[in-house]
């Protein structure tokens, strides 16, 4: 198994390359931030890539977003410290199959290793409670105006600077069928313009992964 381990911390680089190596008999190279990152990933073939997020130059967000650019199918794990909803749904989003934070031990990331080069995913418990807290929290926040699951793609859409044909692209939807969406999140959540839905995304924190 060849794997890129992407970390700006040394010590850390060579104690997981240590035992990658010695658990997994894989070929391991190191990068030191996210550009060297992606210069290390064109100029070679992996099967797995562990990225950390936090690092200077090019965190490992970026990374991965432009790793999937390149390749849909390669295995991409964040270990990270980071145990934030912002944090874990943008990596995701950019196209990690599993997240697991450091302060877990090393079975746990062999685990995570075994499941995603197999095609799965893995969250660390604690990443998942936190994803499914924010689904709740996103739930309770919209209560009150009562959005519909299309309404509040709609309307993520709309934050994202997207025409209404582009909204009926991505959503496989119609021109028509968007602006009656428009129409009535308008009409739920009081607003009267863009500036009064931007309001309102706030106050009921929405699209933190927008917002925060």
């Amino acid at each position: 198994m060849n794997i890129l381990l992407v970390d700006d911390h040394k010590i850390i680089r060579s104690v997981l390359a240590g035992m990658l190596i010695d658990e997994l008999g894989a070929s391991v190279i190191q990068a030191n931030n996210g550009i060297e990152g992606i210069n290390t990933f064109k100029e070679g073939e992996f099967d797995l890539i562990i990225v950390d997020i936090n690092m200077p130059r090019m965190d490992g967000i970026e990374l991965t977003k432009l790793i999937r650019e390149i390749d849909k199918t390669v295995s991409i794990i964040a270990l990270s410290m980071m145990d934030d909803s912002v944090s874990i749904k943008k990596m995701l989003k950019a196209g990690a199959n599993g997240y697991v934070l450091k302060e877990g031990d090393t079975n746990e990331l062999l685990k995570a290793i075994n499941l995603v080069t197999d095609g799965g995913k893995y969250y660390s418990p604690q990443v998942t409670e936190t994803i499914m807290n924010s689904i709740a929290d996103g739930r309770k926040a919209t209560k009150g105006a009562d959005l519909t699951k299309r309404e509040l793609e709609v309307l993520e859409q709309i934050f994202k600077e997207k025409s209404n044909q582009e909204i009926a692209d991505d959503l496989f939807i119609s021109l028509r069928t968007v602006e009656t969406h428009k129409h009535n999140i308008m009409d739920k959540t009081g607003s009267k313009n863009l500036a009064g839905l931007v309001k309102f995304a706030i106050r009921e924190k929405l699209f933190d992964d927008l917002f925060y």
